[in-house]
């Protein structure tokens, strides 16, 4: 995956007046924090005292679950400030300052609405709960409504995150207009509150007309007449095509929602929202009986999963690697081992990455990690960037395939995979990555020998004295790794001590302040919130598409084509490869399962086995133009030493020989399956 290395800047910061702005950004970040805290700690708990002291709780399975959720939820807000969540900015990097800051109001408008609805009906499933007095399975027997309030609370938090930058991005200056938007808002809550809680008679199609004309009057009241009909104008279309497509066959609305998405998408929507935009459509529109409130349990189902409780820690871990600066030391110690070889340092950083990789999870994490160190270092000794930069965006792709990974988690909850199998599996496949990359820099340097210096040897000596800067990586690899395949912690568990292992390895080096600490845990809340969000929206886009059969009916369609396997994986590769251009990875994985689960199991592929070649299809699209995000990635760090052109240009022949590796794994599938089945088997 693919988390950013430090808290992003907001794009559209809030006005440094904003009380009520600062309120609540400041409000959801440190709640968001203190989760990240805790989560952390407590499994750490139930590990120690499980393994130690033979003594395992009853809790913690089921509370680092409530904790995900909220730190998902009341994370919202806070991403919002931060501009944290995840977009297609294609379109919008191409636009002049004033028509991107138009797309964004109107993308924040859009957003508002969702979020109004989503608080509504949110509000109305937790108070059906508390109602019905509904319990949690777990040993704990704790009333759902709990935990579930997390949900109608953060997503209140979201509204109001998401009315302030509506009305920043308006430029608003006056007292009135601002102080009669904001009642406006209110009475509108406070209505949709009562209808939820009390049963006011506001059916479905009414509240969604109220949340419609009140983020209409408060864009005539921030903004003024034209942005306001610009705003309708631009969510006319969808609602349109939707209601025009009410009695059409399901192919029709296939079509339907993928014009929409991508509607949607280009013009700036966060991706979160844009699928909760999908799935609400979808229920108003071709459902028989519109019940909007199934979005909102929808949202609370989609991660009310303990193994996505895995995220978070990793996320921490891979933050607190890069904090460490350990990356230096292993770097210099590869570069030591293949000094003697021209191209040696090419050939380190493939080594050095996939490393970095084994303990670090994110691909974003290892790119940037290594771009920092090797790339200037390549360039000072005479590498052409192209090779250089090449080479990196290459090693960087590792940090999803070589396990632990996040992108494999993600699949494996939602494929029903085991994830300790995935990682096993990701293993051989991952080896296999990086011998084809040293063949391309082998190749490299045949037809360009002066794209890299010659050797430079370094003495026995050296080499053993640099080999101490791989002892902190082969430690914490110990302490992740052994922990699962030894039986003594679960994946999510072996996140959360690998992430301790870390903190103790940036403490140890000295290279971990406070202030650095709680920056590691805002970035762990900021991306498993945008990126469970993104999984919510999935998921209400997903129960659309599950009532139409929609899926069922593509199976159905691709069944008559009789394509062979061949062709039908040519057909996946090459949309995969599409969306890469476009859509960030982890999304693309979440938005596309609910098609690929279905047709891979029609054409009884093993799901273990797709799943090792999604993840190998996911890191071509980190890499590939125009917005492979570990492209824009190395560009920041590089300082000006590259261009993105020469950074994309030198990354196209590590993709071709990642798209050979797919048609290796697909010939011979033992490469995937052989070491977890023999695992298995023991």
């Amino acid at each position: 995956m693919d988390i950013p290395l430090s808290p992003a800047e907001p794009a559209i910061p809030y006005p440094a007046d904003g009380r009520a702005a600062t309120l609540v950004h400041q409000g959801s970040r440190c709640l968001v924090v203190a989760l990240a805290m805790v989560l952390l700690l407590i499994i750490n708990y139930e590990v120690f005292a499980r393994y130690l002291f033979n003594a395992p709780t009853v809790w913690v399975m089921e509370y680092s679950t409530y904790l995900v959720a909220a730190m998902t939820f009341l994370g919202a807000a806070f991403a919002v400030a931060r501009d944290g969540h995840i977009r297609v900015t294609l379109l919008l990097d191409a636009l002049p300052a004033r028509g991107r800051l138009r797309l964004d109001y109107l993308s924040a408008a859009t957003a508002l609405f969702i979020a109004l609805v989503l608080a509504w009906k949110s509000l109305e499933f937790v108070h059906g709960e508390y109602t019905a007095g509904t319990r949690d399975f777990g040993l704990m027997a704790t009333p759902m409504w709990v935990p579930q309030s997390v949900v109608a609370l953060g997503y209140g938090f979201l509204v109001l995150a998401l009315a302030l930058q509506m009305h920043h991005l308006a430029g608003t200056r006056s007292v009135t207009r601002t102080t009669t938007g904001g009642l406006w808002l209110a009475l509108t809550l406070t209505v949709l509150a009562g209808q939820a809680l009390d049963g006011w008679p506001l059916n479905t199609m009414a509240g969604l007309g109220l949340i419609a004309l009140t983020v209409l009057a408060l864009s005539a009241l921030w903004a003024g007449l034209v942005p306001t009909l610009t705003l309708a104008a631009f969510v006319l279309p969808p609602v349109l095509l939707y209601a025009a497509t009410t009695e059409a066959t399901p192919a029709w609305q296939a079509l339907a929602l993928v014009g929409t998405m991508l509607y949607l998408l280009f013009a700036g929507v966060r991706v979160a929202f844009a699928l909760a935009w999908l799935g609400l459509l979808g229920v108003v529109f071709w459902l028989p009986s519109p019940t909007v409130r199934v979005l909102a349990e929808r949202a609370w189902s989609a991660v009310h999963t303990f193994e996505l409780s895995a995220i978070p820690m990793f996320v921490l871990m891979g933050a607190l690697l890069v904090k460490s600066e350990a990356s230096d030391d292993m770097f210099g110690a590869m570069r030591a081992l293949l000094g003697r070889v021209r191209g040696g340092l090419a050939f380190a950083s493939i080594g050095a990455a996939g490393i970095f990789a084994a303990v670090s999870g994110s691909s974003l994490a290892t790119a940037a990690t290594l771009g920092r160190v090797a790339g200037p270092q390549m360039l000072d000794q005479g590498y052409s960037a192209r090779l250089a930069y090449g080479v990196l965006a290459a090693g960087g792709t590792l940090g999803i395939m070589i396990p632990p990974s996040i992108a494999m988690i993600v699949y494996g909850s939602l494929a029903g995979v085991p994830v300790t199998q995935l990682f096993i599996a990701g293993i051989v496949p991952g080896i296999v990555l990086m011998l084809l990359f040293a063949l391309v820099v082998l190749g490299w340097l045949l037809f360009d020998p002066k794209a890299a210096p010659p050797a430079h040897a370094f003495t026995w000596r050296e080499k053993l004295h640099s080999f101490r800067g791989v002892a902190p990586f082969i430690a914490l690899m110990a302490c992740v790794l052994g922990a699962l395949y030894l039986g003594i912690a679960t994946p999510t568990e072996a996140g959360a001590v690998g992430a301790l292992a870390a903190l103790l390895l940036c403490r140890w080096r000295g290279t971990l302040t406070l202030r650095q600490f709680i920056d590691t845990l805002e970035e762990t809340a900021l991306v498993t919130s945008f990126l469970l969000l993104i999984a919510v929206g999935a998921s209400q886009m997903g129960y659309v598409m599950d009532y139409l059969s929609m899926p069922a009916q593509m199976v159905t369609y691709i069944r008559e084509l009789n394509l062979s396997g061949v062709e039908l994986l040519l057909c996946i590769v090459l949309a995969y490869l599409v969306l890469g251009m476009f859509i960030e990875p982890i999304s693309m994985v979440l938005m596309t399962m609910p098609v690929m689960l279905p047709l891979i199991q029609a054409v009884g592929w093993d799901p273990l086995w797709f799943g090792i070649v999604l993840v190998l299809l996911v890191e071509v699209g980190l890499i590939t133009p125009p917005v492979g995000m570990i492209l824009f990635v190395l560009e920041g760090v590089a300082r000006g030493r590259t261009r993105l052109q020469d950074i994309s240009l030198g990354a196209l022949p590590f993709v071709v020989a990642m798209l050979a590796a797919a048609a290796l794994f697909y010939a011979f599938p033992g490469l995937v399956t052989w070491l977890p089945n023999a695992m298995t088997s023991r």
